[in-house]
């Protein structure tokens, strides 16, 4: 018998981008006209509406300062327009408003909590639900605080969900899949194109999409799905397995690298990125030590025969040998 999911209350990115699209106008304002009493007073005004318009006015303004001086309202220079805001590349103005072009800026608008590589952050739910954040994560609560649910925007967390049977909790990841329960463990992690979801207590009712039918994931069992294709695997595992990454373990069963190497990133100060689509999808087994995550990315690639080709603090290429 499968858990009855909470109606879709809609997502809040909606209203955020509005309002980061009126604090970005604003922005040009002043860049066009300092001194001008009626552009200050009106921004400081729309800045007084709530704390989420000054949340999101201090956001805008200090990436338009990314820059440097040459954004300072005194600087002289010529007038500015919407695409041209960010000058030097540092953000295209376009990319915000229309596509959010920047995953950091739009997480940080988006996220309620959001974590730096190789740290973990302990959160509790007002109504007792413990979640530990990965590195490199972000989450976000809805606007409505009644309901128990929460969206991973990116990276991974481990979630044990507070019992109540008459509140569902659930777990929206991505643009359609969702996971639901009134009592269960398990970890979900986003990995390249791949959401892995693992059971360790309990069990959870997952969807992919709307139109595709609700499944049962049980306790010791895990869930790994496509983003690109809506492929699906299931298996077993100890449920005393789940979530090691908390305790400086990575496990993997047949997966591909890119999805193991997307998760060890998490723990190295430098991106990384597979450069081979062959070697992308090779299939590995192993348990990684994430305490030295250089040596974990060394044996992930290991059994495939790749290359590691670094720049320092910066950069980590994977390509054929």
């Amino acid at each position: 018998m499968t858990e009855e999911a909470p109606p879709d209350a809609g997502h809040a990115s909606a209203a955020t981008e509005r309002l980061l699209g009126e604090a970005i106008d604003l922005v040009i304002r002043r860049q066009n006209a300092p001194d001008n009493p009626v552009t200050l007073q009106t921004i400081r005004l729309w800045r007084a509406r709530s704390a989420e318009h000054d949340r999101i006015w201090q956001v805008v303004w200090e990436t338009h300062g990314l820059s440097g001086a040459a954004l300072d309202p005194r600087a002289a220079g010529p007038r500015i327009g919407r695409r041209t805001l960010m000058i030097g590349g540092a953000i295209g103005v376009a990319g915000i408003a229309g596509q959010w072009g920047a995953p950091w800026l739009r997480l940080r608008m988006l996220a309620d909590h959001q974590t730096a590589k190789a740290e973990l952050r302990e959160i509790e739910m007002d109504d007792g639900t413990r979640i530990t954040l990965g590195p490199a994560s972000a989450i976000a609560f809805p606007a409505a605080t009644d309901r128990r649910e929460v969206q991973l925007l990116q990276g991974m967390g481990w979630f044990d969900v507070a019992s109540a049977p008459d509140r569902p909790f659930m777990l929206r990841v991505g643009k359609t899949a969702s996971a639901w329960t009134t009592s269960a463990s398990f970890e979900a992690s986003l990995d390249a194109s791949l959401l892995n979801v693992i059971v360790a207590r309990d069990g959870l009712d997952f969807r992919g999409a709307a139109s595709e039918p609700e499944q049962r994931v049980e306790a010791g069992h895990w869930l790994r799905v496509s983003s690109a294709d809506g492929a699906q695997e299931t298996g077993v595992r100890d449920a005393a397995l789940a979530g090691t990454w908390q305790q400086g373990l990575l496990l993997a069963e047949a997966e591909p690298l890119e999805s193991v190497v997307a998760r060890i990133a998490r723990w190295l100060p430098s991106s990384v990125v597979v450069a081979d689509d062959r070697i992308a999808q090779v299939r590995i087994s192993g348990i990684f030590d994430l305490a030295n995550p250089e040596s974990a990315l060394e044996a992930a690639i290991r059994p495939t025969g790749a290359r590691l080709r670094r720049i320092p603090g910066l950069l980590t290429v994977i390509s054929g040998a």
